[in-house]
């Protein structure tokens, strides 16, 4: 469990480990947000890190930035507004692809309909 340029000593004193209190439920996780690792791997195959910051892909067994390593694209269930305020609520710049990430059983609200 490292990422590519940090072991787990050295992420844990730069980034801190996470903190959820007992019996938290994540809704959302990096693939439903549009998160992908630097390999491509999305949905399933990410979860958050123990580190604040990461991402950890379970393919890659490696634990990701997610603004420095990963990428981040337009889930089909939001509408532009929604991917602009998600956006911008980030406390980095991450990189964006371009295009919209879909899953087989995403609802694809009116809005975003009309922009494919």
């Amino acid at each position: 469990m490292a990422s590519p340029t940090l072991n787990d000593t050295e992420l844990e004193k730069e980034y801190g480990r996470r903190n959820l209190p007992v019996g938290s439920v994540i809704f959302d996780q990096p693939g439903d947000l549009g998160y992908q690792c630097p390999f491509g791997h999305t949905g399933d195959w990410l979860s958050f890190s123990e580190f604040k910051d990461h991402i950890w892909c379970y393919k890659c067994k490696m634990d990701y930035h997610y603004a420095a390593d990963c990428q981040l694209r337009r889930m089909c269930w939001m509408s532009d507004n929604q991917w602009r305020d998600f956006i911008a609520r980030l406390p980095m710049k991450p990189q964006v692809i371009e295009g919209i990430q879909h899953f087989p059983d995403c609802e694809i609200p009116h809005e975003v309909e009309s922009e494919l």
